[in-house]
């Protein structure tokens, strides 16, 4: 084995060694804001999302759809 290929595996295990280390620490953050659609359970807090506001057409068809689905 190469020299060279050693010190990069040894790197690499240093490196993922050092992730792991601070996951369990908590000192890495594992959770997604970009992802989260509401309660993050590994972060412990509610991620941001943006409110989806909606016209006033647009609560009309919501509603009248709602009216066909419960008719249904």
């Amino acid at each position: 084995m190469n020299p060279i290929d050693v010190v990069i595996l040894c790197l690499v295990f240093c490196v993922v060694t050092l992730i792991i280390r601070g996951m369990l620490r908590g000192t890495i953050r594992t959770c997604d804001s970009t992802s989260c659609a509401g309660d993050c359970g590994s972060c412990g807090h509610v991620c941001s999302s943006p409110r989806i506001r909606l016209t006033a057409e647009q609560l009309e068809q919501l509603r009248a759809l709602d009216e066909k689905g419960h008719a249904a």
